[in-house]
């Protein structure tokens, strides 16, 4: 079985040499590792370059055109049998691949998604961020998570692929979601929590905050487009929902005394607990599991008391705009927002004035 592996690239100057060292280092022997340079205006190129000996091939893109389309623009250059996505900011361990393949030779599946955790783990809100995705891909097996595969950390048949249309462009900022619903009408889609890649996450509120926001954002276009029943994508941002009306309730009735505002006040604080206190338990376990020390769990758990909140937040407001507001191509961030050390900006540009 021959794997291609696609590593999109754009102004990742920064973060490209760790990655192409680990997927240099494989220990899987039939593979090809193919590096989409989309028009970066930093060296990235030339740090690929310096990797063609060692196995690695630079697919050059004169303008820059998202992730879905640098992806696309390795598709038509790879020629195995199984199609992996990687992030140039993410670091993959040596049996990456030989975690994959058992998957592909069981009947009928098409895909299969691994698991992920940051890399800097040393910064607490970036820590809790990925010990928060831990415990809803791995602790509660993705039931709260409506797709299996992840852009950092996912494996696909390509005749599969090819026949679906490829990767979609203008789905800019969950073309993995979108591909991960198409392939589980083709076939068993497949997650394996053991199969852990290490990438970078956002250390700053505003980062988190733009990461589910934008989400959110592309969430409520698609379903303006045809509003999808599916029950998983609609627990999060209901129970979202639910807690303010709860609260709204709750200070409505406070003047008709405890009897008729302990209900909503009750049900708040329910709410309220199933999106912040329940996570700090299971965040507990995670980090020791994995072996984070005193200092930083102390401080990554009280981030994990209210990162689920504001994430939340941040994406049931994203995908209102984007239902109610948004236009297809009105705006289109780029899928890697960089400040590069010369000091210009990447391509993303504010959604709102």
């Amino acid at each position: 079985m021959r794997f291609s592996i696609l590593v999109p690239a754009y102004n990742e100057e920064q973060s490209i040499s760790s990655c192409l060292n680990s997927l240099s280092s494989l220990t899987y022997g039939n593979k090809e590792i193919l590096v989409v340079d989309d028009a970066s205006a930093d060296c990235t190129s030339q740090i690929v370059e310096s990797f063609l000996n060692r196995g690695v091939v630079l697919v050059r893109r004169e303008k820059n055109g998202g992730r879905a389309s640098a992806l696309n623009s390795g598709l038509q250059r790879a020629t195995g049998d199984v199609i992996i996505t990687t992030d140039a900011d993410t670091v993959v361990p040596d049996d990456w691949l030989q975690r994959f393949k058992p998957h592909f030779e069981q009947h009928g599946v098409v895909a299969v998604g691994g698991a992920y955790q940051a890399c800097n783990r040393d910064k607490p809100l970036a820590n809790a961020t990925s010990v928060l995705d831990r415990i809803l891909n791995g602790i509660l097996k993705k039931s709260l998570v409506p797709n299996k595969l992840s852009g950092v950390n996912s494996a696909i048949r390509r005749d599969v692929l090819l026949d679906l249309g490829g990767f979609n462009e203008n789905s800019w900022w969950s073309e993995d979601s979108e591909l991960g619903w198409k392939l589980s009408r083709r076939g068993k889609v497949v997650y394996d929590p053991s199969n852990m890649v290490s990438t970078q996450y956002p250390d700053t509120w505003s980062g988190i905050w733009k990461r589910k926001f934008y989400w959110g954002y592309a969430m409520g276009l698609k379903f303006r487009e045809q509003m999808s029943f599916k029950v998983k994508l609609w627990i999060r941002p209901l129970t979202f929902i639910a807690l303010f009306v709860s609260l709204l309730a709750f200070l409505v009735t406070i003047p008709y005394g405890i009897r008729v505002c302990f209900v909503p006040g009750l049900i708040f604080i329910l709410l309220l607990s199933l999106l912040t206190l329940v996570y700090v338990p299971l965040g507990v376990i995670v980090m020791a599991r994995s072996g984070d020390s005193a200092g930083t769990s102390l401080k990554t758990l009280l981030v994990l008391a209210v990162l689920p909140l504001i994430r939340e937040f941040a994406y049931v407001y994203g995908m209102w705009l984007g239902y109610y507001r948004g236009k297809v191509g009105l705006t289109k961030p780029s899928w890697k927002e960089k400040i590069n050390p010369r000091g210009t900006e990447g391509t993303e540009k504010k959604m709102f004035m």
